[in-house]
C-alpha cells in the first residue's frame, strides 16, 4: 500500500484521486492518502509561509506553486473542478500547523515567544507571526473561537477519516447513500452501541422517529435543506452544510437538490411509461390472438 512518504518519491507516476460525484469530495484510500500528504506539505514553511492572517489572503503565486507541487504527485480527472476543494483542504492543514507551532512555542510574553523560535521557521516569518498573535484583534478572535468550540458537545467517532470517506464506506456496506440523519447516528455511536454523550442520544432518538415517519424516495442523496437533520438541528448557516463535510454549501445543495428531484421525477416518469408500454403490448398480443381466431373461423367456414 502506498504511503504519504512514498508519494514524495514518485517520479514518473502519480496517485489517482477518486472523488464522489455528488459532493465533489475525495473518497477511498486515495482520498485519505491525499489528505495525509497535504498535512506533510503544509509543514514546508518555505513553500507555505506561516506569516499570514487569513488563507484567502495568501499570495496567489504561493498558492500556484503549491498547486503545481500537488499536481506533480496526484492526478485529478478535472483539475479545474478539484482545485477548489484541494486548496481549501491545504489551507486547513496550514492552519493546523500554525496552531501547533503556537501551542508548542508560545511563552508568557511576546519577547519570550520571539526568542523561542522553531528551528525550521525563518526569523522574519516568526517575528511577523508572533506580532500578529499578540494583537488585541487576534486575542478577541481567539476568545470567540474558544467560546464557539465549547458549543461542540457531540463529537463524532470518525477519527482522522473525513466525512466523505466515512459516508462512502457506509454506502459500500449498505448499498445506499446515508442521509444526514442516518450519518449523524452512525458517526455518534461508539463500537459498543452507546452514544458519545446524552445529547447525541437524544438527538439520535428524535432523528430515528422522523426517519420512521417519513417515507424516503429513490433520490439516494446525502442531504437536503428540509431533511430530518434540518428538522431536528435547525436550518443551515451560510458557507457550510453540517454533517456533510468540506465543500458543499447551502446554495450548492439547493441546486443539487433541484437537479436530483428532476432526476427522480424523470425516473418515475420512465417507470410509468414502461408500465404503459407493457400494458399496450399485452393489449396488442390479445388483439392479435383475437384476430387470428376470427381468421381461423372464417377459413373453416
Amino acid at each position: 500500500m502506498v504511503t504519504s512518504k512514498d508519494v514524495w518519491k514518485l517520479q514518473s507516476s502519480k496517485v489517482i484521486v477518486h472523488f464522489d460525484e455528488n459532493s465533489g469530495q475525495p473518497i477511498g484510500d486515495s482520498g485519505g492518502l491525499l489528505g495525509s500528504w497535504l498535512g506533510q506539505l503544509s509543514n514546508d514553511v518555505n513553500l507555505l509561509p506561516i506569516n499570514y492572517s487569513n488563507w484567502r489572503m495568501v499570495n496567489i503565486h504561493t498558492k500556484r506553486k503549491a498547486w503545481d507541487v500537488i499536481q506533480s504527485k496526484f492526478w485529478f480527472d478535472d483539475p479545474t473542478m478539484r482545485k477548489g476543494y484541494v486548496m481549501s483542504a491545504l489551507g486547513s492543514r496550514c492552519k493546523d500547523v500554525k496552531l501547533r507551532l503556537w501551542k508548542e512555542h508560545k511563552r508568557n510574553d511576546q519577547l519570550q515567544t520571539l526568542q523561542n523560535r522553531p528551528n525550521n521557521v525563518p526569523e522574519e516569518q516568526w517575528e511577523h507571526f508572533v506580532h500578529m498573535r499578540f494583537t488585541e484583534k487576534w486575542k478577541k478572535m481567539q476568545e470567540r473561537n474558544t467560546k464557539n468550540q465549547k458549543k461542540h458537545t457531540m463529537p463524532h467517532v470518525c477519527g482522522r477519516k473525513s466525512f466523505s470517506r466515512k459516508r462512502n464506506d457506509i454506502t459500500i456496506r449498505t448499498e445506499k447513500t446515508p442521509c444526514r440523519a442516518e450519518f449523524f447516528i452512525e458517526t455518534r455511536t461508539k463500537p459498543d452501541g452507546s452514544f458519545v454523550c446524552e445529547e447525541a442520544k437524544t438527538r439520535a432518538e428524535a432523528l430515528t422517529t422522523l426517519l420512521n415517519q417519513n417515507s424516503h424516495g429513490t433520490s439516494n442523496v446525502a442531504a437536503t435543506l428540509d431533511d430530518e437533520f434540518a428538522q431536528v438541528f435547525g436550518p443551515e448557516r451560510p458557507g457550510r452544510v453540517r454533517c456533510v463535510g468540506r465543500g458543499p454549501t447551502p446554495s450548492k445543495l439547493v441546486r443539487r437538490c433541484t437537479a436530483t428531484r428532476q432526476e427522480v421525477d424523470n425516473s418515475e416518469m420512465v417507470v410509468i411509461l414502461q408500465t404503459q408500454v407493457k400494458e399496450l403490448s399485452n393489449q396488442v398480443k390479445g388483439m392479435s390472438t383475437f384476430i387470428q381466431q376470427i381468421i381461423g373461423t372464417s377459413t373453416n367456414l
